[in-house]
């Protein structure tokens, strides 16, 4: 990829190939050199108790290490593996929430990149931030 470009069609189809995805149902929002912004509705298979009442962490650790790495595929045009992931949660997710992961590029290396994470509800509320440490070494 070019400079300033993203080959939106190969992120999408990158973000929507993999059957884990497609069972999360994760949507290709907004994709820029360096970030993107990651769609996932939560469902009440997602629930992190007996109650149902929130939505496990797991879930949105997994949305942001996808948001992650993609926001470095806007600039490599290749899926990357995670190294290190950081994760904070702030407060949780619930069952009919619509979840937007923003990534965005810190650095991108030779051999290591490294993006930032929001995860945020419908309402724009934070509800967890992350950091992720990638390898960027060519397939």
């Amino acid at each position: 990829m070019t400079s300033g470009e993203v080959d939106r069609e190969l992120v999408e189809t990158l973000l929507t190939g993999p059957a884990y995805h497609q069972w999360l149902g994760l949507e290709l929002l907004e994709a820029r050199p360096g970030g993107v912004v990651i769609g996932m509705a939560c469902r009440p298979d997602f629930g992190g108790n007996t109650d149902g009442t929130y939505v496990h962490g797991g879930l949105l650790a997994t949305l942001a290490d996808i948001a992650g790495d993609f926001a470095l595929v806007t600039e490599l045009g290749y899926g990357l593996p995670t190294i290190d992931l950081r994760m904070d949660y702030l407060r949780p997710a619930k069952p009919d929430d619509y979840l937007r992961a923003t990534g965005t590029v810190v650095r991108r290396g030779r051999t290591l990149g490294v993006a930032d994470v929001a995860v945020t509800n419908g309402d724009g509320r934070q509800l967890a931030v992350a950091r992720g440490l990638y390898s960027t070494a060519a397939p």
